[in-house]
């Protein structure tokens, strides 16, 4: 997954985000959590559904990838689980780009995140 271009799946559909400065705002309005904040619940697993939601929600559309309906994309999101590590991976990578410069934010991943998120991927 190359930053600049975050792919999140979910029920076997792939899906684009981007940041964007709309959804950064509308994120950290509809959780009123910033980015920063959302990130390390995320990895912490302490993310709520609704949380989630939100961030796949207006990621998506600053990707022009749109869904039609918050409820069903919540309904598909519970079914992945945020214990997922794909989703967990998606959402953090998302997150660090809403911070960070691509090549920032793919520096972070690999030094700081991924290690974070790694005993979940392998045991």
């Amino acid at each position: 997954m190359d930053f600049g271009d975050i792919k999140i799946t979910l029920g076997g559909v792939s899906y684009g985000m981007r940041p964007t400065y709309g959804g950064v705002r509308d994120i950290e309005a509809r959780t009123g959590m910033t980015v920063r904040e959302l990130l390390e619940v995320t990895l912490a697993e302490r993310l709520k559904i609704e949380e989630a939601v939100f961030i796949i929600w207006y990621g998506c559309q600053g990707q022009s990838d749109q869904f039609d309906d918050v409820e069903r994309l919540g309904d598909v999101v519970f079914a992945e689980r945020l214990t997922s590590p794909p989703l967990r991976a998606s959402l953090s990578k998302f997150l660090l780009e809403c911070l960070y410069a691509p090549k920032v934010a793919q520096k972070k991943w690999e030094a700081e995140v991924a290690p974070m998120l790694e005993p979940m991927t392998t045991g």
